[in-house]
């Protein structure tokens, strides 16, 4: 019955967001990156909070996506997979090193890899030091990514996990790419694990800010 029930919510779910996004105008800083990001090898890190457009935006791709092994994270793995991602189960504190071996190995057959460094269960926007390690491991670099969304729904999660409301407008920012050295010292993650962190929320800050500007 179980196997039904995420049957159905992954078909319903992956046409829910395509007929959604469908409404919604979604432009790309800088212009042209969106149709980049399905081949570029490297890591697309956007905050949990906000998937719903590049979950979209990144469809039929070669993006492997990193998805919890907690239950709502199967919710997650099925939409994901009807929209032709790739998922890797896993997460930095359950089944971690397993994911991160498939994650490696992906990323060496040339597959672009997607992660929310405050994921599975938060705390929202703060980035776990697993993301600094899978780029250490895969040496793909890690490209902050956000969005801004004109008006949405907020849900009463612990991402307060953002629903763009039909016929808004979204606005998807990429920063310049963060390298993290292959011979890094375990001292030495957490500042580049803050620096993924401070840039991302600045990011947020001004693509709101941008997207803002744009719908007035």
């Amino acid at each position: 019955m179980k196997k039904v029930k995420f049957l159905i919510i992954g078909f319903l779910g992956s046409w829910l967001i395509r007929l959604l996004a469908f409404t919604i105008r979604i432009e790309d800083i800088p212009k042209g990156f969106n149709k980049k990001t399905k081949n570029l090898p490297a890591i697309y890190a956007f905050w949990h909070c906000m998937m719903l457009i590049p979950a979209y935006v990144g469809r039929k791709s070669k993006i492997q996506v990193l998805i919890s092994q907690h239950s709502d994270g199967e919710y997650i793995a099925r939409v994901i997979k009807k929209l032709g991602f790739g998922v890797i189960r896993g997460s930095t504190t359950r089944g971690g090193m397993r994911a991160v071996k498939a994650l490696v190995d992906k990323a060496r057959e040339g597959y672009p890899l997607a992660i929310t460094p405050d994921g599975p269960r938060g705390p929202r926007y703060v980035v776990q030091s697993g993301s600094i390690y899978l780029s250490k491991k895969t040496q793909l670099p890690i490209i902050p990514t956000v969005v801004g969304l004109s008006s949405y729904w907020e849900l009463p999660s612990w991402d307060k996990f953002r629903i763009p409301k039909p016929f808004s407008q979204a606005l998807m920012m990429y920063g310049d790419p963060i390298y993290i050295p292959q011979n890094l010292r375990e001292e030495e993650m957490e500042y580049y694990r803050y620096l993924l962190e401070k840039t991302m929320k600045e990011m947020a800050e001004k693509v709101d800010n941008l997207v803002r500007q744009k719908g007035t």
